[in-house]
């Protein structure tokens, strides 16, 4: 087996730190004049006179000379007599009802009126059987826990008891 025995080369390791050592302080140099080169021409690029913008600027500034009452005369009255001062900033009542409506109602209400119309959906059964339809004004609901709910069906339809869950489930009082 040989074995290298020779003294190392320290004069070789040396040059060639210093020379990978300059050659990365000279490419920093090369990059950041690069990446600054690079910078500034899409700072100009962007920097480009904005004509829709001082023409925006122009149309402003003519709404504010050119209204009839001058701007220090408006705020001044706005400040001393409120909203109510004209029609255009006066509080308006909403006709929205939207927001209104579950809320109102409450969530009872709404899951009565799904009952209804799931209801109103089911076929009716033939002869009348009063055991296998839901009745309307009372179906059941989570507040309930099924204490309005029809008794379930002896084998008549499907799903006549599966909508609402047994009585032994109440949660006692709300």
């Amino acid at each position: 087996m040989a074995t290298d025995n020779s003294p190392p080369r320290i004069r070789l390791i040396l040059i060639m730190a210093f020379g990978t050592v300059g050659t990365l302080f000279v490419l920093k140099f090369v990059f950041d004049s690069y990446f600054t080169d690079m910078w500034e021409g899409e700072a100009k690029a962007k920097m480009a006179p904005a004509l829709e913008l001082a023409k925006l600027h122009e149309e402003e500034t003519k709404k504010l000379t050119g209204s009839p009452i001058p701007i220090d005369k408006a705020i001044s009255e706005l400040s001393s007599k409120g909203r109510e001062s004209s029609a255009l900033i006066a509080p308006q009542p909403s006709t929205d009802d939207g927001p209104l409506v579950g809320w109102k109602e409450g969530q009872r209400a709404l899951q009565a009126k799904a009952a209804e119309t799931n209801a109103a959906h089911e076929p009716a059964v033939a002869g009348g059987d009063a055991s296998t339809t839901t009745t309307t004004g009372a179906a059941a609901t989570k507040g309930d826990a099924g204490v309005n709910a029809p008794p379930p069906a002896a084998g008549g339809a499907k799903d006549a008891g599966a909508a609402a869950p047994p009585a032994a489930a109440h949660d006692g009082g709300h």
